[in-house]
C-alpha cells in the first residue's frame, strides 16, 4: 500500500514538474497561453501536497528524505495555507500577467518556490536548509520584478540587497553550529548544544536577524516598504502572504526546540523578542496611519502583524522551558493569526493593484461593484480583529499567549489594534461609502478570488477553536 509520505512526495515533484516544463512549453508553443493553466495545475499539487501533510501529521511527526525534512501539526498547517495562499493570489491576478514583458517566468517559479518553500518550513539539516533559503529567496526575487515595470524593478533590486544581508546572517549562524557541534543536523537534541549561554545567544540573535530581515520586523524592515508598497500588488501578494509563512513555521519550528535551553536563556531571547514586538507593531501600524495609499497601507500593516506574531514568538521561548503545554498554544496562536493575515493579504494587495492603490480612487467603490467592496471590506477587518472573523482567533489567542508571560505586551497588542481600527476603518468607510471617487467593477477572477479569500476568513473563524486544536504542535 502507497504510504502518505509517498504521495506527498509525488505531488511536490509533480509541481517542481510543472514550474520547470512552463518555459519549454512556452518555447515549443511559441504562446504564453499554456502557462497560466499549468501554473494552476502545479499550485494545485502543492496545495495537495499540503493537505496531505496536514493529514499525516495528526499521528505525530513525519519524515521525509532520511529525516532532512520533518513536519508536525504546525508546519504542516502553515504549509497548507501558503499554498492556499498562492493559489488565491494566482486567482485574483487573472491572466493579466500574460502582458508582462518577462512572461512565463511567474507562472515557472511559482511550483518551484512552493517546491523549496516544503524544504524550508521543514529543513532539518543544515546544507538543506540553506539550499532551500537561497532557492526561496532568488525565486522571490524575480516574482517581484515579474511585472517589468521600473517601480517593481527597483523594489526587487532593494528586496536583492536585503536578501544578501539576511543570508549573511543565517550562514554565520550555520557555521557557528557546524563548527561547534560538528554536525549539520538541526534536530532538537542538537540544535542548541553549544557549550556557553554567550554562544547560544549570539546564535539565537543571528537566526532572529537573518529571519527577521526576511520577514520585516524592526529594525529590519526599512526594505519592506518600498518593496511590498511599491512593486506590483500582483507580484507583491506571492511573497507578503505565501512566502512570508514558510520563514514563520521555521522559526517556530526552531525556537520550538528552546525546551532545550535554559531558563537565563529563555528569559534573556524572549525579553529581545517582546521588545522587537512592540516596536515592529508600533512602528507598522503608527505609518500606517500617514498614507492613503492603499497598498502602501497594507505593507505597513504586514510589518505591524509580523510584530503581533513577534510576542507570540516570545510568549512560546518563555515558556518553552517552563511550561510545554502553555508553549503549544502560544505556537498554535501564531499559525491561526499568520493563517488570518495569508488569506486576507493573498488578494488584497492585487486588489489595490487593480482598483488603483488610494483611497480616493477607491471611494464609492460599493455602487460601482458591491461583491468586490464587500468582501474587500471582510478582509480588512479581519485584520484588524472583527469577532467572528478568523483575524479575530489569531488576536485573542495571541493575547491568551502573551498574558502568560508579560502584562505590558497584552497592553501593546491591545493598544495597537486600538491604532491600527484608525485607518482600517477608514479604509472600509471609504470603499463603502456610496459616493465619491470614480471606482470601476473588478474583472471577474478578482471579484471571485475576493469572495473565497473572504468565505476562508469567515468559515475559518467559525472554526477558530478548532482550528487551533489542529495547529498545536
Amino acid at each position: 500500500m502507497v504510504s502518505v509520505e509517498v504521495i506527498i512526495e509525488a505531488s511536490l515533484y509533480g509541481s517542481l514538474a510543472v514550474g520547470l516544463l512552463v518555459p519549454l512549453i512556452y518555447t515549443l508553443a511559441r504562446s504564453a497561453e499554456p502557462a497560466l493553466p499549468l501554473a494552476w495545475i502545479g499550485v494545485a499539487l502543492a496545495v495537495g501536497a499540503g493537505i496531505g501533510l496536514v493529514t499525516a501529521t495528526r499521528g505525530g511527526e513525519v519524515y521525509f528524505y532520511n529525516g532532512l525534512v520533518t513536519y508536525n501539526s504546525f508546519n504542516a498547517l502553515l504549509y497548507l495555507f501558503a499554498a492556499v495562499a498562492a493559489l488565491l493570489a494566482l486567482w485574483a491576478s487573472g491572466d493579466e500577467p500574460l502582458s508582462w514583458p518577462t512572461t512565463p517566468s511567474l507562472y515557472s517559479l511559482l511550483p518551484i518556490l512552493l517546491f523549496g518553500m516544503f524544504i524550508l518550513a521543514g529543513a532539518n539539516d543544515a546544507l538543506v536548509f540553506l539550499a532551500a533559503w537561497l532557492l526561496v529567496s532568488v525565486a522571490s526575487y524575480v516574482v517581484i520584478a515579474t511585472p517589468g515595470d521600473a517601480e517593481s524593478r527597483m523594489a526587487a533590486a532593494r528586496y536583492i540587497l536585503m536578501g544578501a544581508l539576511a543570508t549573511l546572517f543565517i550562514a554565520a549562524w550555520l557555521g557557528i553550529h557546524v563548527g561547534i557541534t560538528g554536525l549539520s543536523t538541526l534536530n532538537p537534541t542538537m540544535i542548541w548544544a553549544y557549550p556557553a549561554r554567550s554562544i547560544t545567544l549570539l546564535a539565537a540573535g543571528l537566526i532572529l536577524a537573518g529571519v527577521g530581515f526576511k520577514v520585516g520586523v524592526v529594525p529590519f524592515h526599512w526594505w519592506l516598504p518600498s518593496v511590498y508598497g511599491k512593486a506590483d500588488g500582483r507580484s507583491v501578494a506571492f511573497v507578503a502572504a505565501s512566502v512570508k509563512l514558510a520563514f514563520i513555521a521555521f522559526l517556530v519550528k526552531l525556537l520550538w526546540t528552546a525546551t532545550k535551553w535554559s531558563v537565563y536563556v529563555a528569559d534573556n531571547v524572549a525579553l529581545l523578542v517582546a521588545g522587537l514586538a512592540v516596536l515592529t507593531m508600533t512602528y507598522g501600524n503608527v505609518a500606517a496611519l500617514t498614507t492613503r495609499d492603499l497598498q502602501r497601507m497594507l505593507a505597513y500593516s504586514s510589518i505591524a502583524h509580523i510584530g503581533y506574531i513577534a510576542a507570540g514568538l516570545a510568549a512560546l521561548i518563555y515558556l518553552a522551558p517552563r511550561d510545554p503545554a502553555s508553549a503549544s498554544l502560544a505556537a498554535a496562536a501564531i499559525a491561526v493569526h499568520s493563517i488570518a493575515y495569508a488569506m486576507a493579504k493573498s488578494t488584497l494587495f492585487p486588489f489595490s493593484a487593480a482598483e488603483g492603490r488610494t483611497l480616493e480612487r477607491m471611494k464609492g467603490l460599493y455602487k460601482a461593484d458591491p461583491a468586490s467592496a464587500l468582501t474587500a471590506s471582510t478582509l480588512l477587518l479581519s485584520l484588524l480583529g472583527m469577532p467572528p472573523l478568523l483575524g479575530f482567533w489569531g488576536k485573542l489567542f495571541l493575547i491568551l499567549a502573551a498574558a502568560k508571560y508579560s502584562v505590558p505586551l497584552v497592553i501593546a497588542i491591545v493598544v495597537n489594534t486600538g491604532i491600527s481600527a484608525a485607518y482600517y476603518v477608514v479604509a472600509v468607510r471609504e470603499i463603502m461609502s456610496g459616493e465619491g471617487g470614480a471606482p470601476r467593477a473588478g474583472p471577474a477572477h478578482l471579484k471571485a478570488a475576493l469572495l473565497a479569500s473572504a468565505l476562508f476568513t469567515v468559515l475559518l473563524g467559525l472554526l477558530g477553536i478548532p482550528l487551533l486544536a489542529s495547529a498545536a504542535p
